[in-house]
């Protein structure tokens, strides 16, 4: 028995997949997939973030535990000739057997004020000088031998002065004036071409203080006549 025409399978036209690789240029402008993103959005997330950095960076920067100033500077170049005697079986004389050294002793009047409200002890004092020579670091000479470095150098002293001492507290929020003396091995016209002066105060458990002594070591008046002593 025939089958009727109208009863025959029809197939159906294959459907083609577009290809990801030869995407036609109209498509692809044209297609919701490719769009991008909301601009607003990202706008947003970008400065909550920011606004989150700061404040995490504001909130674990601590305030300083101490401030200060340098008073006065008073410094003195010195030169110091010295014989020595003949060694064995040389010859000359003994004025032909100079020795020659050269210092610069500086005094520094500070003002340290405790910013906190608990005491603070302070560790030391040091300063540093930093010359075309190079640099040059030192610690303050101790309170108790102040007063024999004055007799040594009167010239060195600041009326009303008194050395800083190691060791010793400052009570919650107050201030303590003091003198600290140092001594650096460099000539007059090294100390003169100086680059800059500071000077640190140290405390235990505490940040230390870093004061710029560069301007006020410049004042006319801060470095004394060069003292020889032969």
């Amino acid at each position: 028995m025939s089958s009727s025409p109208s009863n025959l399978p029809v197939a159906k036209p294959e459907t083609q997949r577009p290809d990801a690789g030869h995407m036609p240029m109209s498509e692809e402008l044209d297609s919701a997939q490719w769009n991008l993103p909301p601009i607003m959005p990202v706008v947003i997330a970008a400065a909550v973030l920011a606004v989150i950095i700061t404040t995490y960076l504001l909130a674990s920067r601590k305030p300083p535990t101490s401030t200060g100033t340098a008073v006065r500077v008073v410094a003195l170049p010195l030169h110091i000739e010295s014989k020595g005697s003949i060694a064995p079986g040389q010859m000359g004389t003994v004025d032909q057997n100079v020795e020659t050294h050269d210092m610069v002793m500086v005094n520094i009047e500070l003002d340290v004020k405790n910013a906190i409200q608990k005491p603070m002890y302070l560790k030391n004092v040091q300063a540093k000088l930093v010359t075309a020579k190079g640099e040059f670091s030192d610690d303050a000479a101790p309170a108790s031998d102040y007063d024999r470095i004055l007799q040594a150098y009167p010239q060195l002293a600041i009326a009303g002065g008194k050395p800083l001492q190691s060791e010793s507290s400052i009570p919650a929020g107050a201030d303590q004036q003091g003198l600290a003396v140092f001594s650096f091995p460099v000539t007059r016209d090294v100390w003169d071409q100086r680059t800059s002066l500071q000077a640190q105060v140290n405390f235990y458990d505490h940040a230390p203080l870093v004061m710029d002594l560069t301007k006020l070591a410049a004042a006319q008046d801060a470095t004394l006549p060069t003292k020889v002593t032969k």
